[in-house]
């Protein structure tokens, strides 16, 4: 079988439009846009999911509880809260998480990471949603 190999970080793809897609994870291009809002992406899928935010739409649906999300992604994950799987754990203190992205929001305790930053006093936060409250402040004080 004939590769297609990332010259920026090695990575080997199967074919050669999945490597024009991971291309754009090193290149920062996004060339599917939005129409409602301009938000760019570089997943025509992506765009897709994202569009289903303006629309409310929820066409996935968890087979135990009926809950209906707008990826089909999301049900896999949601599917944990049923099963009790916790297949992502923290090298570092072994607590376990059903989703990646609970990981790495955990993992900045360990690190110490702020990558949310005020822009008007400069205050710096390891989740967005704590930067989100934070501006709060800012908009009470006006």
């Amino acid at each position: 079988m004939k590769t297609n190999f990332c010259r920026i970080c090695g990575k080997t793809y199967a074919r050669p439009s999945t490597l024009k897609t991971h291309l754009r994870t090193h290149s920062g291009e996004k060339p599917y846009k939005c129409h409602i809002c301009s938000k760019s992406f570089s997943q025509a899928a992506n765009l897709t999911a994202h569009t289903r935010t303006h629309s409310g739409e929820k066409p996935f649906r968890c087979p135990v509880c009926e809950r209906r999300f707008s990826q089909s992604s999301s049900v896999t994950t949601h599917m944990r809260t049923h099963s009790g799987e916790r297949p992502y754990r923290c090298r570092l203190c072994k607590k376990a998480f059903s989703d990646s992205s609970t990981l790495t929001k955990h993992l900045r305790i360990h690190s110490g990471e702020k990558p949310y930053q005020c822009k008007l006093c400069l205050l710096r936060f390891s989740q967005s949603g704590n930067l989100n409250r934070h501006m709060r402040v800012h908009a009470n004080n006006n």
